[in-house]
């Protein structure tokens, strides 16, 4: 009885990491085109970039709008204000470059919504007071 157990268990476990590698092997594992698309390989045209790219542009603005009143209201000082607005202009011109095809950065950031190992922006989100006495997160 014993012996039938160990062969059992021999097999769950040979399965257990043959079926991985199988299923690996089928896998496309070539690096992704660096043209940008979106899962369905799909491709925008140039007067679909120019009108995306104008309602993005439209949206950065507002975003930076917003932005000025918090700092009217007190709710942010000048240089979180001039942060968040450079943050903006740095994912306009990010979507540019990627086409304004829609995703979270196709890889680009390491598993996190900015700057590697999901720290946000680098650790200092402008959208929290941070307590002066505790020091800052940085991302290396």
């Amino acid at each position: 009885m014993k012996k039938w157990w160990i062969i059992a268990i021999a097999i769950m476990l040979v399965g257990a990491i043959a079926v991985p590698i199988a299923w690996a092997q089928n896998e496309n594992t070539q690096t992704p085109a660096q043209t940008p698309s979106n899962a369905t390989g799909t491709q925008l045209s140039e007067s679909q970039k120019k009108e995306l790219a104008a309602l993005y542009s439209k949206i950065a603005e507002l975003k930076k709008q917003i932005v000025d009143k918090y700092l009217e209201f007190g709710v942010i000082d000048q240089k979180r204000a001039e942060s968040m607005k450079q943050r903006i202009d740095q994912m306009e011109k990010f979507r540019a470059e990627q086409g304004y095809l829609p995703g979270f950065g196709r890889g680009k950031f390491n598993g996190g919504f900015g700057r590697r190992r999901g720290m946000g922006f680098g650790g200092q989100c402008p959208f929290i007071q941070q307590n002066p006495s505790q020091p800052t997160q940085t991302s290396q």
